[in-house]
């Protein structure tokens, strides 16, 4: 993710479980996240009323309320000030958690391939990589829903001064394709079918790359002939 190409921070097996600071954090709990009471059954998707409860309470908490009355050539100096460090910070949440989702993601990919090798510890490990991993998903999905919702606050709030076209719709639909994918992810972290639908992802990757190879020698072939027949037309059209 571009945004965060800026975190160079190396992440390990030591560390790719470690908590944001909870001071720090945009989600509710102490950075723990939303309870499962929280969210609407059977889905990722939090509760409206608990969601718009925690970002009244994140810009309280943090002073970014919007003033009152918005004058466009005199906007407050501490909203914009803590408004800006707001967004550094759930931006910095989110890249610090993504980073980790990413390392874990890829190594459970990894793993997945040899499950039928690996011990009893080492498959421990790897049921609790995939429980890390969705622990992970659901902290993404929450602060981007989190994001939503402030975008749409601070839009409402802020609307006599950036207008209709602030483009907050614009940015919800880019959050909602990131839902979309972590949902995705989460559903197939959790599925008990996980290692035999990556073998199979693999082997239809490996045929399709092997067919693509074919199609491309065919072409090079093909080329060569046409290459060798014109050739050998300029030959014998010299010799006349």
């Amino acid at each position: 993710m571009a945004f965060c190409s800026s975190n160079t921070e190396i992440i390990s097996a030591k560390n790719y479980n470690d908590s944001y600071p909870s001071a720090k954090s945009c989600l509710p709990n102490n950075g723990t996240g939303f309870a499962a009471s929280d969210f609407v059954s059977g889905s990722q998707t939090i509760i409206p009323a608990s969601l718009t409860s925690a970002v009244v309470t994140l810009l309280a908490n943090t002073q970014a309320n919007a003033p009152g009355r918005i004058d466009p050539n005199n906007i407050p100096t501490t909203f914009t000030t803590n408004s800006a460090s707001l967004r550094t910070s759930i931006q910095n949440e989110y890249c610090f958690y993504y980073t980790r989702y990413m390392w874990v993601l890829n190594d459970i990919l990894s793993q997945a391939t040899s499950t039928s090798t690996l011990t009893s510890t080492q498959t421990a490990a790897y049921t609790l990589e995939k429980q890390n991993a969705a622990t992970l998903n659901s902290k993404l999905n929450q602060i981007i829903q989190i994001l939503q919702e402030l975008s749409k606050s601070r839009n409402s709030s802020l609307s006599s001064y950036y207008g209709a076209n602030s483009g907050v719709n614009a940015l919800n639909s880019s959050l909602d394709t990131m839902r979309t994918q972590l949902v995705a992810h989460s559903t197939q972290l959790q599925s008990a079918s996980l290692e035999t639908d990556v073998q199979t992802a693999m082997i239809d990757y490996t045929l399709e790359k092997n067919a693509s190879s074919r199609n491309l020698l065919a072409v090079y072939a093909f080329m060569n002939i046409v290459a060798v027949g014109l050739l050998f037309y300029l030959y014998r059209s010299s010799k006349k």
